[in-house]
């Protein structure tokens, strides 16, 4: 058997413990790795699971706003049975529409022969003590005029003489044989073709 020297023996003992820190110290190492692996994984687990369950939430969040919004508490605006829902283009078209007509309307009443200051109409005749309206204002085809002291009653309201002299000739063969054409202004007889 081989014989070692106290210094060889030394040596070895050295070689032993230093390998067997080195072995301890990959072991601790090794343990230390794994202790990481498992957290990690742990770690991995829980933001998972917690992750699935925010999923599960919000989907049943959602099924539920979109089927009874007012079990969270969010109000909803319902129409009732005589509202509707309407573009605001839509509504512009009407009102540029409402303009226009009223614009129409407006153009029409400034035209309409019944406004006009100066008129030719037919008169049938002239009377002191009868001064009867027989119409209303608003649509009054026999007209009142004034003449001196006399009440005046007209048929008809024109532009032109030629147009009041057309409905002379239809009236004087209904025997109003005295009737004529007169020009009115501002409801006073300022001419008269007889």
């Amino acid at each position: 058997m081989p014989v070692l020297t106290e210094e060889e023996l030394q040596k070895l003992k050295d070689k032993a413990s230093k390998a067997e820190k080195n072995l301890k110290a990959t072991q601790a190492n090794q343990k230390q790795l794994q202790e990481d692996v498992e957290d990690a994984k742990t770690k991995k687990k829980g933001f998972l699971i917690g992750f699935i369950i925010c999923l599960v939430l919000l989907i049943i969040s959602l099924v539920i706003f979109f089927n009874s919004p007012e079990t969270l508490g969010i109000e909803t605006n319902s129409l009732a049975a005589d509202e509707v829902v309407v573009k605001k283009s839509e509504i512009e078209n009407y009102k540029a529409s409402i303009a226009q007509l009223e614009k129409d309307l407006a153009a029409q009443h400034t035209s309409h022969p019944l406004d006009l200051n100066a008129f030719y109409a037919v008169q049938l005749g002239a009377f002191k003590k009868f001064n009867t309206r027989l119409s209303s204002d608003s649509y009054n085809i026999v007209r009142n005029a004034n003449y001196q002291d006399f009440n005046l009653f007209t048929l008809g309201v024109f532009e032109t003489e030629a147009e009041a002299e057309e409905l002379r000739k239809v009236v004087k063969q209904l025997n109003f044989k005295d009737a004529f054409v007169g020009k009115y202004e501002n409801g006073e007889r300022v001419d008269a073709q007889f």
